[in-house]
């Protein structure tokens, strides 16, 4: 028997891990974090991989990647977390794993996203911001399926987190558990090839609206971070307009 894949496919800083959490708490689902950043950082090396602990005994390659996800699926559903510019050049091409996999997305104002990873990493390039890329594939599926895919802007998941999740599991037919909103402060091991970028999320207890942190470098006095949001604003832009909810 086969199973659901559901992927949420992400770029950095988009309360993308948040929701993972939450998808970690309901514990029907087997959750894979972030298996194709091995293909970006390990096997292609495009960009300095700030902060990434190494299993040298995960895949690095897309196909074999791939192909345990799919051999996963046969046991019981599967949720991957990833960003689509850890596998753009090959995902983009690969119109049979799109169309066997559920995906979904998730956005973020980039003027909230860029200055939280610009704080940790100076260093990044124009492509880990990600919203390009993700916009292609999102446009990609929509070609393949004839309709958008399901998109969550993280401050509708923020303000309201039950109507947004609950949305999301009828959008996909899979059973909404309120209980999974909240959980304990944990650090789960899965995390552990990005450990230091997930401090938040460890502390947390659930999916809140709160305060957003303010970093000493923005869109406003930032050269580099302004460039890097005038590039890709477009492209949230284009995804926000599919957001669910509206």
């Amino acid at each position: 028997m086969t199973h659901k894949i559901i992927v949420l496919w992400g770029h950095p800083r988009s309360l993308s891990t948040a929701f993972e959490r939450m998808i970690m708490e309901r514990g029907d689902f087997q959750v894979f974090h972030e298996p194709f950043a091995y293909v970006y950082y390990v096997l292609e090396q495009r960009a300095c991989a700030t902060g990434m602990i190494i299993d040298p005994d995960k895949p690095i390659e897309y196909a074999t990647i791939r192909e345990h996800l799919l051999k996963s699926a046969e046991t019981s559903p599967v949720f991957v977390k990833d960003m689509t510019y850890h596998s753009y050049d090959h995902l983009i091409k690969d119109d049979q794993f799109l169309s066997r996999i559920v995906n979904t997305f998730i956005i973020r104002n980039p003027a909230k996203s860029i200055p939280s990873y610009y704080a940790l990493d100076h260093n990044i390039v124009k492509e880990e911001i990600g919203y390009e890329e993700q916009f292609y594939i999102f446009q990609r599926v929509y070609d393949l399926n004839g309709k958008p895919p399901i998109v969550i802007d993280a401050d509708d998941l923020q303000n309201n987190p039950a109507g947004i999740i609950a949305a999301y599991c009828q959008a996909l037919n899979i059973t909404f558990i309120q209980e999974s909103l909240n959980w304990e402060k944990s650090y789960k091991k899965k995390w552990d090839v990005w450990k230091v970028w997930h401090n938040d999320v460890a502390n947390s207890t659930g999916i809140h609206k709160g305060n957003h942190q303010v970093y000493p470098d923005t869109v406003d006095n930032n050269a580099k971070i302004k460039a890097l949001y005038d590039y890709h604003i477009p492209f949230y832009d284009k995804m926000y307009q599919h957001r669910l909810g509206t």
